[in-house]
């Protein structure tokens, strides 16, 4: 039976928490014995060896971004007739400007005491959002994920406002087709951005989650999808991607067919969650406790990068997190959010509202 629109929510926001999840515990290298990330300064030489679970987690949450933006657009359209820019945009500054400001105001008050590591050219980088295009480094190497969204949200409701739900697909097959071409040339060193950060290298994740939701229907109506959704497939088929990923792996194998087809994998799996909530790991991602980290994962993206990397116990560490994004969360968005709700000149239709920040 399928879920009512409250618990597909509820869904997405506890495996928002299982991708922070797995952002925080992989920059936790040196604290927390058994897990393992890839040292930045290797990157360009090994990512092609091993598995980046940070990356994994990033890439979940950009095809959640996908999927709740998209679908938030298309309902819009068919509700009004339209969809305003002024107001998905008016709706994207409150949720994300406001916290996010305050962090590189903090950055900035940190510098000077050695507390945070970043450069002051580098600051006004991350605050025009060139982080996918620029590595800033120290306490403002996450950025990437969160310019990534930007530029994802400055491209794709236009589109979708001038092409509309049918048309936009077109877009959505050549985003799709965009990603894996760029990370090969970039990967053969015939183009010059960085295949793991660039948005051209990883916007196929984002299309992924745009797809979900203008298929998602018509997919339904398939009887294989139906029983693709109920079966363990989708977990073997995760599961070989992320093999294709590991080991030395030629790199064009990572691009062409283990990225795609982990994209695929959490597609489906976020669909089958969505779909029936109480079946197996469903029941994990409704837990409220994890539904709460859910909610603070953007807060808890943009905050953990000081205190992951201070000589601290683990434990202090995922504290301090925690208080922080709370403070984050409860301090300055839910205010801001408060504030969207009363300038917002006419409502957001009411089937999906969207917390869709990914980092």
């Amino acid at each position: 039976m399928t879920n009512k629109n409250n618990t597909q929510i509820a869904s997405l926001d506890g495996a928002r928490a299982v991708s922070i999840a797995l952002v925080v515990f992989s920059h936790m290298q040196g604290s927390l014995p058994l897990l393992w990330r890839i040292d930045r300064g290797d990157l360009a030489l090994h990512y092609d060896r091993y598995l980046d679970l940070g990356n994994l987690g990033v890439r979940v949450f950009f095809i959640i971004s996908g999927f709740l933006i998209t679908s938030l657009l298309m309902r819009e359209q068919l509700a009004t007739g339209r969809i305003s820019l002024k107001q998905f945009y008016l709706r994207r500054f409150f949720r994300i400007m406001p916290a996010y400001w305050v962090y590189l105001g903090t950055v900035a008050v940190l510098m000077p005491f050695g507390i945070a590591t970043a450069d002051w050219h580098k600051i006004t980088e991350a605050f025009l959002y060139f982080g996918d295009y620029r590595w800033l480094g120290g306490a403002l190497s996450h950025t990437w994920s969160l310019s990534v969204e930007e530029q994802f949200y400055l491209l794709w409701a236009p589109l979708l406002m001038l092409l509309g739900n049918w048309r936009v697909r077109y877009a959505c097959l050549a985003l799709l087709l965009a990603g894996p071409t760029f990370r090969i040339l970039s990967d053969g060193g015939m183009w010059p951005s960085s295949s793991k950060y660039a948005f051209e290298c990883v916007c196929d994740a984002l299309a992924s989650g745009c797809a979900l939701a203008l298929f998602r229907e018509s997919l339904w109506r398939i009887g294989a999808y139906q029983e693709a959704i109920e079966s363990r497939w989708p977990w073997y088929w995760a599961i070989t991607a992320l093999a294709l990923m590991t080991g030395f792996t030629p790199y064009w194998v990572r691009d062409l067919i283990g990225i795609p087809l982990l994209n695929v994998s959490i597609v489906v799996l976020l669909d089958k969650y969505m779909r029936y909530p109480k079946l197996g790991f469903g029941r994990f991602l409704n837990a409220r406790p994890v539904i709460w980290v859910g909610v603070l994962s953007y807060s808890i993206y943009l905050w953990q990068e000081l205190f992951v990397w201070a000589y601290i116990p683990a434990l202090a560490k995922i504290a301090g997190i925690l208080a922080t994004a709370s403070a984050s969360y409860y301090l300055i968005e839910r205010p801001f959010l408060g504030l969207r709700a009363r300038l917002r000149a006419k409502p957001i239709p009411p089937a999906i509202h969207s917390r869709a920040v990914a980092p």
